[in-house]
């Protein structure tokens, strides 16, 4: 009767051992591909085709989507701005293009204006917004423009009324995920009365 609890319980530890053995000499050189799934290892590295990193896939204000791809295509709305203490707030519009909620809890970013890439400031997601699959809802971004920018807009371009923006180094964290992109990003078109 022992020799065959021994038997039993050898071949329980084998069953449980054995498939997990295999799977860990499977994944020997990359032991984190136990718990993250190639879709949000894609992700995390920027290979994804809902977030592409850089320019592939965004265009600018001249060909369509700018921003990460068709998941977060922001269209501007409009803006505010305090001349004094150089910040502004912007109302941009966003649709969720998928068939389940997208959470947006946070937006980080660096901008720059013009092609040469002036440094800006910072902006920033004033509060986190959920987007309903299929609706489009606005958000506000807000920021403080750097005194070299408007240095340079009232030297270089005093008759302007719009400038293009560019933003970098983006975080942004969707549903809990967080996506960073070091890529440079065309906003397009944005009024200069903004910059006070």
């Amino acid at each position: 009767m022992q020799t065959i609890g021994i038997i039993l319980l050898l071949i329980s530890i084998g069953t449980v051992v054995g498939p997990v053995g295999a799977t860990v000499i499977v994944y020997r050189d990359d032991l984190s591909q136990l718990v993250i799934t190639p879709q949000i290892r894609d992700i995390m590295n920027g290979n994804s085709n809902i977030f592409p990193h850089g320019n592939n896939g965004n265009q600018n204000s001249n060909g369509g989507d700018s921003g990460f791809g068709g998941l977060m295509s922001p269209t501007f709305v409009s803006a505010q701005s305090d001349p004094s203490t150089h910040t502004f707030t912007g109302i941009f519009t966003v649709t969720n293009n998928f068939t389940y909620p997208l959470t947006l809890n946070s937006f980080n970013a660096n901008a720059q204006i013009t092609q040469q890439q002036i440094p800006a400031g910072s902006v920033s997601l004033a509060n986190p917004v959920t987007v309903q699959p299929g609706q489009t809802t606005q958000l506000t971004i807000s920021g403080q423009w750097s005194q070299q920018a408007q240095d340079y807009m009232v030297a270089n371009s005093p008759s302007m009324t719009s400038v293009e923006i560019y933003v970098s180094d983006v975080a942004i964290n969707i549903n809990g995920i967080t996506v960073q992109s070091t890529g440079t990003i065309d906003v397009g078109n944005i009024p200069f009365n903004i910059l006070g």
